[in-house]
């Protein structure tokens, strides 16, 4: 047993990390009532992923098997349009049927709702979040990061049914497509159309690192 420590360590650190994410909401939310939705919007833990995948066109790894699971997405085969990658068999992520309808039964409602168009806001505020595991992106997110490309998305890209990366070789560097590449090519993957005012990857795995 570590001095002065506990067993529970890895428990006590998920409580920590559990508590400081409310904190955040305190802190960036002061009105109680809106804390109690957004923070019952959070503890749903299909809808985030549902959302990300609606709104990003991007859901991490964990978040793509709870939807998979829940058969509220599915993967589906494409091959590249692209020059460099044109023939290469890529799987994207898709929502199902069962997902929309699931998405529209749990915004009904709340079309004019400012609490829920902040909870959507924020989540248009990155365009995903690895939790060290990967990622699992829609087929227009896909063909945009291999049409720039955009080794900060493609390096963290992974199958459904094993994990694995699509593009292993891939690595982020002097080759990176910058964040302001990504926000240009954004429109050909936003769901409404228009250009994003945030594009940040976060890698919880490097949290220091925001590409």
């Amino acid at each position: 047993m570590p001095e002065g420590g506990s067993l529970n360590f890895i428990a006590l650190a998920d409580l920590a990390a559990r508590k400081a994410r409310d904190e955040v909401i305190v802190e960036s939310i002061p009105q109680p009532l809106a804390r109690r939705f957004i923070t019952s919007l959070l503890d749903r833990p299909f809808l985030r992923p549902l959302l990300e995948l609606e709104i990003n066109g991007c859901t991490s790894f964990e978040g793509a098997l709870l939807l998979v699971g829940q058969e509220l997405a599915h993967a589906t085969k494409f091959r590249c349009r692209s020059r460099q990658f044109r023939g290469e068999e890529c799987e994207a992520l898709e929502i199902s049927p069962l997902g929309w309808t699931t998405l529209a039964a749990e915004q009904v409602g709340l079309e004019e709702n400012r609490w829920m168009h902040l909870f959507r806001e924020a989540i248009q505020g990155y365009v995903c979040v690895d939790q060290g595991a990967g990622i699992c992106m829609s087929r227009p997110l896909y063909e945009t990061a291999l049409e720039i490309p955009d080794p900060a998305l493609l390096e963290r890209v992974v199958l459904i049914n094993n994990g694995t990366k699509q593009f292993p070789h891939f690595r982020s560097g002097a080759n990176q497509a910058d964040k302001g590449i990504r926000q240009e090519q954004s429109p050909w993957w936003s769901t409404d159309g228009q250009k994003r005012s945030s594009v940040d990857v976060f890698d919880l795995s490097r949290a220091n690192e925001v590409f």
